[in-house]
């Protein structure tokens, strides 16, 4: 038990660092690129994990804790609404965007080999 609680402390440590900087990255864009990133980029690597992986309880339960670590739904729940104050439409662009993107992204993940 001890042994899961720090490998997926230590993943979503490792995810949490990227999302960041990715974020830091795409900062000066006004539009939520880095969010949309981080997410359709995450919903791939989920997709190639689920795919690829073996099947070894560490191997996943470590990078879908880097994952989770990574993605923030939070984040683009919040942006969505912060723009949904400003541009209606262009929430729910930025809504419908991202949602088929991840879905395809992390189609796209599972069936890549």
């Amino acid at each position: 038990m001890i042994l899961n609680v720090l490998t997926v402390g230590l993943g979503a440590a490792i995810g949490s660092v990227l999302r960041f900087l990715a974020t830091t990255f795409f900062k000066n864009i006004s539009f939520p690129i880095g969010t949309l990133f981080i997410n359709v980029s995450g919903s791939f690597l989920l997709g190639l994990i689920n795919g690829q992986l073996p099947k070894t309880n560490f191997w996943i339960t470590f990078f879908i804790a880097i994952i989770g670590g990574y993605t923030t739904f939070s984040t683009y729940m919040n942006e969505i609404v912060q723009m949904n104050m400003k541009d209606k439409m262009m929430a729910m662009i930025y809504y419908a965007v991202t949602a088929i993107l991840g879905i395809l992204a992390a189609l796209l993940g599972y069936l890549i080999f």
